[in-house]
């Protein structure tokens, strides 16, 4: 049963804004997210969570660039993320007609087709980039989906963002035990699965596969459903073009290694298939995101304001940053 618990003067504040935002102009919207966002990159390294974050990503993702070309990037990434979630506001609120004729472009929706109309099932990997709600408003309407989502601490704010999710005909499940346990019974009936599979899994029964080259926590679920039932396998996501009523949304078939039985060479193509995507569009990747958090020696210290000193002789030096330098 759902928490109908009143709404704390958090909760309150935050449902404002999000009403505030969906009555301005999109572009307005995105516009006031960004600048935000933009300005928060300017303040100190230990005051800017989401900035540190992103660099310290960025850097270690991307070792070949300087200090200087990393932090470009990452003012950029933040910018953009505050664009997508000033962006939110209207895919939230708004009639989803109006999201879905934003996307001016989609590709590979014939083999998606295809594949629905086949006798297997089909799983749809998504990841935390650019206007990344709306890939599942447009596929909503192709047939029967659950679709994984993290729940937040907000019941009202849930609740919002379970109806538009569902507004096209998907259906949410939680990331948990009984979110598996729909998502197993999807797949047995022939129908299709969509998880967001760069997030950070909480199992330590979760295996430990490349991504980017460093040895993370990598979610096992996704295997397990190939293992078992051998669906079609998509890449799904999108990014702006021009701006924000220009987005592209892309449908990219797996490669064959992600269809192996074998849990490590499955992963292993999953996750390297997400920094190509990552790669493609990396400006419009969510990079606040702290996906490196869980190495194959434990958890680590690499966001905290610890890392500050390291970055900024890394700045001093003009040089890249390396995972030996924190250690």
């Amino acid at each position: 049963m759902a928490d109908k618990r009143p709404a704390s003067a958090e909760e309150y504040f935050i449902l404002a804004g999000l009403w505030l935002l969906s009555r301005l102009p999109l572009s307005i919207a995105t516009g006031l997210g960004g600048a935000v966002a933009w300005l928060m990159t300017w303040l100190p390294l230990r005051m800017t969570s989401a900035y540190r974050v992103s660099l310290v990503n960025i850097m270690l993702c991307y070792p070949e660039l300087s200090y200087q070309q990393a932090a470009r990037r990452a003012r950029q990434a933040v910018t953009e993320t505050g664009r997508t979630l000033a962006e939110f506001a209207h895919v939230w609120v708004r009639p989803p007609e109006q999201s879905l004729a934003r996307i001016t472009s989609v590709r590979g929706m014939e083999a998606l087709r295809a594949a629905y109309a086949s006798d297997r099932p089909v799983l749809l990997l998504t990841l935390h980039q650019s206007s990344w709600e709306l890939p599942n408003l447009l596929l909503g309407p192709e047939g029967p989906m659950q679709v994984f989502y993290q729940k937040g601490k907000s019941q009202a704010l849930t609740d919002i963002v379970t109806r538009a999710r569902e507004s096209t005909g998907s259906t949410l499940v939680t990331a948990d035990a009984r979110g598996i346990k729909a998502a197993v019974s999807a797949m047995g009936r022939g129908e299709a699965v969509a998880i967001l599979s760069d997030h950070t899994p909480k199992g330590r029964n979760n295996p430990i596969v490349p991504l980017f080259g460093y040895p993370v926590r990598t979610s096992n679920l996704p295997h397990k459903l190939i293992k078992r039932y051998q669906p079609h396998i998509f890449f799904v996501g999108c990014h702006r073009k021009t701006g924000p009523h220009d987005i592209e949304v892309y449908i990219d078939p797996a490669p064959a290694d992600c269809y192996s039985e074998d849990e490590s060479t499955c992963l292993t193509a999953i996750n390297g298939s997400l920094a190509t995507l990552i790669s493609r569009y990396p400006t419009q990747y969510h990079w606040v995101y702290k996906r490196l958090r869980y190495m194959g020696s434990g958890k680590q210290r690499i966001y905290k304001t610890d890392v500050v000193p390291y970055l900024r002789k890394a700045r001093r030096e003009g040089r890249g940053l390396r995972l030996s330098d924190l250690s």
